[in-house]
């Protein structure tokens, strides 16, 4: 779960670094716009929704009842909603729509995953849980690869990081 959380960390701080971009191309500037008017718009939902999911998990946990609780009542509602922005982005460019559904396929995988989890402690199920987690896991792993093509497509297309034109300012 640390992974994931470096992920999310990666995502915002990434995120929010994605202001300018000196490309030329359509893609490059659609790729600042999915970023800066898509994906950050929505973020912060995801991130409340791991927060609350990693607070009791791994080294968080304490009983399957605070994983349920919190289930129920903070991840799967919140990460719903993050879930529904994410499929209301509509990207237009063939290379963003690609990437786009890198991402809806690894946040649906972890909603049905967090969902199931939930079923799997309500019923005590130890293979249901199992099968949640590993969801979970494909998710996270969509989500990480999504992330590296997201970096890799900006670079392609010369989306610059407002941090390296200030620095490129100073000099």
């Amino acid at each position: 779960m640390r992974r994931y959380w470096r992920l999310v960390s990666w995502l915002l701080m990434g995120g929010c670094l994605f202001v300018v971009c000196c490309a030329s191309s359509k893609v490059g500037l659609e790729v600042v716009n999915y970023v800066n008017q898509g994906i950050l718009g929505i973020a912060d939902l995801e991130r409340r929704s791991l927060e609350s999911y990693a607070s009791v998990t791994g080294e968080n946990y304490t009983t399957d009842q605070r994983v349920y609780e919190a289930l129920k009542d903070q991840v799967i509602p919140v990460y719903k909603r993050f879930l529904d922005g994410l499929r209301n982005l509509n990207p237009q460019e063939k290379e963003i729509k690609k990437l786009h559904g890198i991402y809806i396929r690894g946040a649906e995988l972890l909603y049905s995953g967090f969902k199931l989890k939930m079923v799997g402690i309500e019923k005590k199920d130890k293979n249901l849980i199992g099968l949640a987690n590993e969801k979970i896991d494909k998710g996270r792993l969509e989500n990480e690869t999504w992330l590296k093509e997201l970096t890799a497509l900006s670079q392609q297309y010369g989306v610059v990081e407002e941090k390296k034109i200030k620095e490129k300012q100073k000099k």
